[in-house]
């Protein structure tokens, strides 16, 4: 069975005009981010992967900015059959189900979601990019889990982050930006409206 089905030889023809509409110029933005988020993931879950034992035991201290046994930013190994914080843990193949719904809506929906527009492509790209990376884990993996391995603690807070992975980030500055942006492009609304009951009066 090939990794990805859609390929085989008797659907080529089929997905022609769709993967034709995917590479458009239009969305080459979104495209170059969705492929640099899914890639590195990929890549850096494998390497997770290949040194389970050693990172579980011995956890590589990347950023050491304290005094203690805590280390700012360190790799160590988990796996999560659930979302952040290990929510629906017990519900994997909902999680599945919603990811790849989530997706297609992205695609069905991108006029409405204006990914015309240069900035939401980035956005976008990065949330998708993040979601396709932990799909392929839940889809391809056994046992189906998401492979996580950024540790991050936060001495302000004495907040030890959930352990996350280059998706989860991707999914969380896009999600984070996207905000962003809507309360910028609100805000540019009111005050445009404000410029022409002003003009009008």
């Amino acid at each position: 069975m090939p990794l990805f089905p859609i390929l085989r030889s008797g659907t080529i023809a089929n997905t022609l005009p769709l993967i034709t509409i995917l590479l458009s110029v239009t969305y080459l933005r979104f495209w170059i981010f969705f492929s640099v988020v899914w890639v590195l993931d990929l890549a850096t879950k494998h390497w997770a992967v290949e040194n389970a034992d050693d990172l579980r035991n011995f956890p590589i201290v990347v950023l050491d900015w304290m005094n203690g046994h805590k280390a700012f930013l360190e790799f160590t190994y988990v796996t999560n059959p659930g979302a952040a914080w290990s929510m629906f843990s017990d519900y994997p193949e909902v999680l599945t189900g919603l990811a790849a719904m989530a997706l297609v809506l992205i695609f069905l929906f991108r006029k409405s979601l204006e990914l015309f527009k240069p900035n939401l492509q980035i956005i976008f790209g990065l949330i998708c990019g993040g979601i396709a990376g932990n799909l392929c884990d839940r889809i391809f993996r056994e046992p189906a889990e998401v492979v996580d391995f950024i540790d991050v603690y936060l001495p302000l807070l004495n907040y030890d982050y959930p352990i996350f992975n280059i998706a989860d980030a991707g999914i969380f500055i896009g999600a984070i930006s996207y905000m962003f942006v809507g309360l910028q492009e609100g805000k540019n609304a009111r005050n445009l409206e404000k410029l022409k009951v002003s003009q009008d009066s």
